[in-house]
Parts: structure tokens; C-alpha cells; sequence
């Protein structure tokens, strides 16, 4: 197979893990967009509404939504900083119950998947991926053409 081919194929194999978070989120009766703001504050603990939406690829006002909406029900609140413009986000610890609720049943289906294909296959592809993602970084920000 061709490096074309074999790129064409990883970008829709991503795309794909994306679309099937979506198929996730509405099945469980949530907007996907709350679901990727849940998600991102359980992984990471603290993140701007900013770097969620960066990470994310989601229009910042989207996440704004979401925020508002997890804030007024009590899931998570922004943390004060002095000196920084943009509050940290944080869930309380209703919203880390709630979360642990909402997103047991995707967080399962993420472990029988990796289970399925097996733990050394799985840090195998996470550390190809890696190693690939840190070189076309190298790449794009030394003014690839």
C-alpha cells in the first residue's frame, strides 16, 4: 500500500473515532458537545473554555454554551486566578459524580476496545501515533509547504 493511501486511511480511521463519540453522546441522550467538555475536564482536571475548544476543534462559543449550562446545574466552576484573563475550568465534585455517571458506560466501551485488540497492540499504536504526530509537528512548525 502507498503512503498516500496509508494516510488517506489513518485521517479517516480518526475522523471515524470522532463521528462514533458523537453516535455515543446521542445515544445517551447528551449533546456530544457536552460529552467532549466533560470528557477533556475528567482527562485533564483543569482546562480553559479556550484550550478545551482548541483541543477539540470546536467553535469557542459552543464551549461557552456547555459551560454555562454545567456551571448553572453545579458541575464545574472556573477557578480564580490572579493575572490570568482566561479562568481555568474545573468540575465540583457533583460533577465529577455526575461525569463518572455520564460517561461510565463510553469509558467501558474504550477499555473493551483496547481489550480487544489486545494491551501491547494498543501502547504499540499510541506510541506510533506519538512518534508520528511529534514529527509532522516538527514539520508543519518549521514551515512545511
Amino acid at each position: 500500500m502507498d503512503f498516500r493511501r496509508q494516510m488517506n486511511d489513518l485521517c479517516a480511521y480518526i475522523f471515524r473515532q470522532d463521528e462514533l463519540y458523537d453516535i455515543w453522546a446521542k445515544h445517551s441522550g447528551m449533546k456530544p458537545s457536552t460529552v467532549t467538555v466533560l470528557y477533556m475536564l475528567d482527562q485533564f482536571s483543569e482546562m480553559t473554555q479556550g484550550g478545551i475548544a482548541q483541543m477539540c476543534l470546536l467553535p469557542k462559543q459552543t464551549i461557552h454554551t456547555v459551560v454555562q449550562e454545567l456551571e448553572q446545574a453545579g458541575y464545574l466552576e472556573k477557578v480564580s486566578v490572579s493575572g490570568r484573563k482566561e479562568k481555568p475550568l474545573r468540575l465540583t465534585e457533583s460533577g465529577k459524580r455526575y461525569t463518572a455517571d455520564k460517561l461510565g458506560g463510553l469509558y467501558r466501551a474504550e477499555e473493551r476496545a483496547a481489550a480487544a485488540m489486545g494491551a501491547e497492540q494498543f501502547a504499540m499504536m499510541v506510541e506510533m501515533t506519538r512518534k508520528f504526530t511529534d514529527s509532522f509537528e516538527k514539520e508543519i512548525r518549521n514551515g512545511a509547504e
